[in-house]
């Protein structure tokens, strides 16, 4: 077993799986879920809040790939126990919104030891305004999990474990794309009156 797995990032000094279901990696899923809200002209991210020790902290739902099931398959399980009851809107939002896989790969996790370790797939969805409106809060692993509702994305500024790393990489996609409307709004704006002119011509 010692030879064959060996954390990648190297010793933990931790022997044996710990806390953790397999030797080697052991998968998991988060799901990032993003929403323009226009009443507070703001962009917002779903997220829980999770029971950790004697602090709670913000994370996104997440969980455990098991044997036999898929990441997407995961990503709606666990969204749907932690945040948001299932319907319509769950299956458009991963029918619809899918915007891409923000990380994966190895996390840096309490439970490694140097013969098991956390590896994560993020994805992000990024929901359109009937898909978020059709979303309803709902948390049903109350053992885990305080609570959950939508916070501005920029007013979050610490999360559970890695979580922040991933929120500032789809708070910049977000920026991205609100830049690139901006310009195409403003070439409209430069481009009407020339059209215009030619139809008047």
């Amino acid at each position: 077993v010692h030879d064959k797995y060996c954390n990648p990032r190297g010793r933990t000094g931790l022997r044996g799986r710990g806390m953790l279901g397999r030797y080697g990696p052991n998968h998991a899923a988060d799901c990032i879920v993003t929403r323009h809200n226009p009443r507070l002209e703001r962009d917002e991210v779903l997220l829980v809040t999770k029971h950790a020790g004697d602090a709670s902290a913000f994370a996104f739902p997440a969980g455990m790939v098991e044997p036999g099931a898929s990441v997407p398959q995961t990503l709606r399980a666990e969204l749907t126990e932690e945040a948001v009851e299932a319907g319509d809107a769950i299956d458009r939002l991963f029918d619809e919104c899918r915007r891409g896989v923000v990380y994966a790969g190895f996390v840096d996790d309490f439970r490694n030891t140097d013969w098991a370790w956390m590896e994560t797939t993020v994805v992000h969805y990024h929901a359109t305004g009937e898909v978020a409106d059709g979303l309803s809060l709902r948390v049903t692993d109350v053992a885990e999990i305080a609570g959950v509702s939508w916070y501005g994305i920029d007013e979050v500024t610490e999360m559970y474990a890695s979580h922040y790393d991933w929120l500032c990489a789809v708070r910049e996609w977000l920026a991205a794309r609100a830049d690139d409307s901006r310009k195409r709004a403003a070439v409209e704006v430069l481009v009407a009156p020339d059209r215009k002119r030619a139809r008047a011509a």
